[in-house]
């Protein structure tokens, strides 16, 4: 007889210069052909399609403050594949923003140097 398969969610979050990760299983309640309804310790029920098994999510609404978050529901085996995964996600994110920041920086410098002329109402 096959065992359940055993469900994790991995959570990585990242404050300042704060990382933490976490593993929390997820009881399985039910199996279908397209999903997994799970249960954590403590809260409501969620349905994860298998499609979405193994796949990081990007938990970051807006960056503020030095906050990034990334979490992926996967079984046992895959935890350590899938918080890789993650620390990839979160350098390429703070890439991304820090080439951003550069572009602000050197439109800023661009200014300080020929300002344009402020527009005033009448």
């Amino acid at each position: 007889m096959n065992s359940p398969i055993k469900i994790f969610k991995v959570t990585v979050q990242l404050e300042k210069d704060e990382y933490d990760v976490e593993a929390s299983h997820w009881r399985l309640l039910t199996e279908t052909n397209r999903y997994y309804e799970i249960k954590p310790e403590s809260g409501p029920v969620k349905r994860i399609y298998k499609e979405k098994l193994n796949t990081v999510v990007d938990d970051t609404k807006s960056y503020t403050d030095g906050y990034l978050a990334c979490s992926a529901f996967c079984i046992e085996d895959r935890i350590h594949d899938m918080h890789i995964e993650m620390l990839h996600k979160l350098r390429m994110k703070v890439n991304a923003y820090m080439d951003e920041l550069q572009l602000n920086q050197q439109a800023i410098e661009l200014q300080i140097k020929s300002p344009k002329a402020v527009p005033h109402n009448k």
